[in-house]
């Protein structure tokens, strides 16, 4: 292994590790400002008769939010604790990777209609835009390629 490329490798991944918190603290507060103002200005109108598909469709953007945190951190754990033994590629990381590919375009598609939750109307409209497919079908393709250079890994080890 090229030791600057894992150099490199280790500290991007501390940096993400690092700004992961950062991204949860920023939703905090904002959910916090969200919940607690109720002006109805692009927040949550609480007076509104769909108050309830409002709250429910922020709860489950918020979930769909820590879920991705969760398996990010989770897939950078598994990238420095593998790097330690030598290893790049690992099959818990294999794993973590298909289910963000299906967690993803659920949560691109709660992001890309959070003006259902804090719309001011009562009228809105659910968007569907290319996040919802495109970012997924990219980490449906890193999280192939990641399965083949595994397989690879592991095949070379076993011959060695």
């Amino acid at each position: 292994m090229n030791k600057t490329s894992v150099k490199f490798l280790k500290i991007v991944c501390y940096v993400m590790l690092a700004l992961i918190p950062l991204w949860l603290i920023f939703y905090g507060v904002q959910s916090y400002f969200v919940l607690t103002t109720s002006s109805g200005e692009g927040v949550i109108n609480w007076d509104s008769p769909r108050i309830g598909v409002k709250v429910t469709f922020f709860v489950l953007h918020r979930l769909a939010m820590l879920t991705m945190a969760g398996l990010f951190t989770a897939f950078l754990i598994n990238i420095l604790r593998y790097l330690k033994g030598g290893t790049i590629f690992s099959h818990a990381n294999v794993v973590l990777l298909g289910v963000m590919v299906i967690v993803l375009p659920i949560y691109s598609f709660l992001s890309d209609n959070m003006s259902i939750a804090c719309a001011k109307t009562e009228h809105f409209d659910v968007v569907l835009t290319d996040n919802v497919f495109l970012y997924p079908l990219v980490a449906l393709i890193i999280a192939f390629l990641y399965k083949i250079a595994y397989d690879a890994a592991e095949e070379q080890r076993l011959t060695i």
